[in-house]
C-alpha cells in the first residue's frame, strides 16, 4: 500500500480514473477478472480483514469464506472492540456492519476514516438498497446483508485491495468526530475515541453541527457532530 498518497478528497472507490497503461480492448476484457486475480496472486502476503459483525453466525460465515480466499481475518462483535482491535495492529480492509450495540457502525466508520483514511471500508446491513452507499455512511462499498453472493463479497473485498483508496493521510487526526444521536432525555453518550468510555452530555440546547466537548475520564478534547438527517441510522441495538 502506498506510504504517499495524492489529495483526492473522500471520494469513493467507483469515481477513480484507473491506469491506461493496457490497451483499451485488453482492459475491457479484464475490468472484471483482474482484481480478484490480482488480490489472488498476492495473497502470500496474506492481506489482513477486520470484521465487525455482532451476529455470530453472520461473523462466522463471513469469516471462513474470506479465509478461503487466503486472507487472515480478525474479528470484532461491534464498534468499540473494533477500535480496540485497531489500537492492536491495522488491517488492509474493514468489513463493518451498521446496527450494532454499543456503537453502531456509522460511528465507527466516520472514526476509521478520520484516523486511518489509508484503509479501505465496507459497510453492510440488510436495511438498504444495494444500488448505492446509504447518505451519511462514511464507507468505500456497501453490501445489502442477506442479499450478496459469496462471488461478490469476494469481487469487493479484492476490487478494493487492489486499489487503495485515494485519500490524504493528511486527513489522519487522533481525535474523531463522532456522530451521535440525543436519547429520550435530551442528552448525548459520547464514546471517547481514545479511552473508549462513555460520556454523558447535556444536549437540550445543542442545535444541528459540530460541537466540541471534554472527555470525562481522560481529559482529551472531543469533536462531534449533531447530524438530523443521519440520527436515525445511529439507533443501536440493545446489547
Amino acid at each position: 500500500m502506498p506510504a504517499h498518497q495524492q489529495e483526492h478528497g473522500d471520494r469513493d472507490v467507483s469515481s477513480r480514473k484507473q491506469p491506461n497503461s493496457q490497451p483499451a480492448r485488453e482492459t475491457a476484457a479484464l475490468s472484471h477478472e483482474s482484481p480478484i486475480a490480482e488480490a489472488k496472486a498476492a495473497a502470500q502476503f496474506r492481506f489482513r480483514i477486520l470484521l465487525v459483525e455482532d451476529e455470530p453466525a453472520v461473523s462466522e460465515t463471513a469469516r471462513m469464506i474470506l479465509e478461503g480466499e487466503g486472507y487472515e481475518v480478525l474479528t470484532a462483535a461491534d464498534g468499540i472492540e473494533g477500535l480496540h482491535a485497531l489500537s492492536k495492529s491495522l488491517p488492509d480492509l474493514i468489513i463493518s456492519d451498521l446496527n450494532m450495540p454499543r456503537m453502531t457502525g456509522v460511528e465507527f466508520l466516520a472514526i476509521v476514516r478520520q484516523r486511518f483514511p489509508h484503509i479501505a471500508t465496507i459497510a453492510t446491513s440488510g436495511g438498504y438498497s444495494p444500488d448505492e452507499i446509504p447518505t451519511g455512511i462514511l464507507a468505500d462499498a456497501f453490501l445489502q446483508k442477506g442479499n450478496y453472493t459469496i462471488n461478490e463479497l469476494s469481487r469487493e473485498v479484492a476490487k478494493l485491495l487492489a486499489a487503495s483508496p485515494l485519500r490524504s493521510e493528511g486527513k489522519r487526526s487522533d481525535i474523531a468526530p463522532l456522530f451521535v444521536p440525543r436519547d429520550s432525555a435530551g442528552y448525548l453518550i459520547l464514546t471517547c475515541p481514545k479511552c473508549l468510555r462513555p460520556n454523558r452530555l447535556e444536549a437540550m440546547m445543542m442545535n444541528g453541527g459540530l460541537h466540541e466537548t471534554t472527555c470525562q475520564s481522560c481529559g482529551m478534547a472531543v469533536r462531534f457532530e449533531i447530524n438530523h438527517e443521519i440520527e436515525p441510522l445511529l439507533t443501536r441495538k440493545q446489547a
